[in-house]
């Protein structure tokens, strides 16, 4: 082959207008009636053509076709003329060739041609055919060897063939139109899915009652999964929140960087509601130092009733940039987010109120007698270690803690004379004494939220033999929260000082639990209590001694006034 066919041209082809897969089964039907489908653009050149058809098209039509001192010009020139209103042409200026070619049409605007080469009934190695192969460097007698295993073509017979090919190429195109749609479809409700999946997901970890820390680092660690994000992380304000700002994921930052990262997405989120998208942090004058660390950087604000909250952020797509989507999904999230935090918080503030209201009432019932300054307390701080010893859930441990505080709320109504009776009791004094538990189960009853601690308020001084008040329950008929308290307060009451008899020694005190188990005792519960050693007791009371000496301090302070 001669030099001018190595390299024909300069121009380097644009991608056909019709996608590769169609034009391949295209191409095998037409080489199978023996022509050679080619793909024009609408200038003349070739944008794809059968590299299977044939070494007789590889090796003499298609050099030809590109061949600009042979047949490229004639070939732009012709295609000019192709368009809707002469949708069918047939031309023969390569020797021994005969061409077809029609419109591809999109939208009512041609974006390419069908072009159909055949090996024409009339060739022969003629004057033209041996001065083209001379041209090209080529063998006339091989060339018309490979001829003759091609079928001849006539005009009629090639137009029949581009009728077929136009024909099948609408309905391939149409169909790989839509399998496209169906991909692209596919692809948008599996990313749909995928982030509803993962908002439900996130919201079904939005209990008030959870940790906002607890709660962002999982969202967090679910939308690192999704985003295909390096670093994921939240910042909330300092003025409202007592959390600091964290960040998850491989991408780490040297100490203090992620505070001053947080303090400048608020400052920067500010009455901003839109997400805010840096895809080259080096070229950011507010956070180019952030680009000795990471390239990209997304966050959205964390915003509820005008109110800045605290945002979410994230560093480094794995693929490509952050774009519209990133920040759509991101946003729904930190909605969600939103909703969630400023609900906690009010949970918080209600809760912490109702813990307060709890404590000042017990306060008061201590109050009452000098001797059970801080009793309540310390028996809702065993309650809930003996509870978290048998491995109870987070929820009855707190209720059981809050059932312990208010065990002896029914004392209020108990005359101080009985309370603060030196000496024992009388047997009427301790039927009076003994009205407590009913007495405080009544004082909660219109409590809704307490409802579930009255069962431990209203037995805890029932015995596991059934000798016990008000309901001389036995065994497991008492309610487990009544069973917790009773072998708390019955530690506490032994190791505190009474009016009738000085606090028992923690030792001696866990041998009359151990002596009186299967009687007063659940066993199983006095087993795991006995496995909480002195020392573990010791160190859970000490906290509280300086605040139930305030609290006695208090207790003088109005007795002399």
């Amino acid at each position: 082959m001669s030099a001018a066919i190595a390299n024909p041209t300069l121009t380097i082809p644009l991608a056909p207008p019709v996608q590769t897969g169609v034009l391949d089964a295209l191409a095998l039907q037409m080489r199978a009636g023996g022509t050679c489908l080619l793909m024009l653009h609408p200038g003349g050149t070739i944008s794809w053509h059968d590299p299977a058809a044939g070494v007789f098209f590889e090796r003499y039509v298609i050099p030809l076709l590109r061949h600009p001192e042979l047949a490229a010009d004639e070939l732009r020139e012709r295609v000019r003329t192709v368009d809707a209103r002469s949708p069918v042409q047939t031309w023969q200026f390569i020797p021994g060739v005969i061409l077809a070619a029609a419109p591809f049409m999109e939208r009512r605007q041609m974006t390419g041609v069908w072009l159909l080469a055949a090996r024409d009934e009339n060739f022969s190695l003629c004057e033209d055919v041996l001065r083209v192969c001379s041209r090209i460097g080529l063998d006339s007698i091989w060339l018309g060897e490979q001829a003759t295993v091609l079928a001849p073509h006539s005009q009629e017979r090639i137009l029949q063939s581009l009728s077929l090919l136009t024909a099948m190429a609408k309905d391939k195109v149409r169909l790989a139109s839509m399998d496209g749609e169906l991909n692209s479809l596919s692809t948008q409700l599996s990313n749909a899915y995928e982030e509803l999946a993962l908002i439900d997901q996130i919201s079904g970890g939005m209990r008030v009652n959870r940790r906002a820390s607890e709660f962002f680092r999982q969202a967090c660690l679910d939308v690192l999964q999704v985003l295909n994000v390096r670093g994921m992380g939240v910042a909330l304000s300092a003025d409202k929140y007592r959390e600091e700002p964290v960040l998850y994921g491989q991408l780490s930052l040297p100490p203090g960087s992620v505070h001053r990262l947080a303090g400048q997405l608020l400052n920067s989120l500010q009455g901003r509601t839109t997400p805010l998208l840096i895809n080259n942090l080096s070229q950011n004058n507010t956070y180019r130092w952030l680009g000795e660390f990471a390239t990209q950087l997304i966050a959205v604000p964390l915003q509820r009733h005008d109110r800045l909250l605290g945002c979410i952020f994230g560093l480094d797509k794995s693929t490509g940039e952050f774009d519209s989507v990133d920040g759509k999904l991101l946003t729904s999230i930190a909605n969600e987010s939103a909703m969630y935090l400023d609900n906690a918080m009010l949970f918080r503030d209600v809760h912490e109120l109702m813990m307060g209201l709890m404590h000042s009432l017990t306060s008061a019932v201590d109050a009452k007698d000098a001797y059970t300054c801080g009793h309540s307390e310390r028996v809702a701080l065993l309650s809930r270690h003996l509870a978290t010893q048998i491995k109870l859930s987070d929820h009855q441990i707190q209720r059981i803690y809050m059932a312990g505080l208010l065990h002896d709320v029914g004392k209020i109504g108990v005359p101080e004379s009985v309370l603060q009776k030196t000496g024992r009791l009388t047997p009427e004094e301790f039927e009076q004494m003994k009205k407590h538990p009913q007495i405080g189960a009544r004082i909660l009853a219109d409590v809704k939220q307490l409802e579930d601690i009255i069962p431990g308020v209203m037995h805890h001084h029932e015995r596991f033999d059934g000798r016990g008040y008000p309901g001389n329950l036995a065994g497991d008929t008492i309610p487990l929260m009544g069973r917790i308290i009773c072998l708390a307060d019955c530690l506490d009451a032994m190791t505190s000082n009474r009016t009738y008899r000085k606090a028992l020694p923690l030792e001696v005190a866990l041998n009359e639990i151990r002596r009186c188990s299967c009687t007063q005792f659940d066993p199983v519960l006095a087993d795991a209590f006995l496995q909480i050693t002195p020392d573990q007791f010791r160190s859970l009371m000490r906290d509280h001694q300086q605040q139930a000496k305030k609290l006695l301090e208090m207790q003088e302070s109005l007795r002399s006034a």
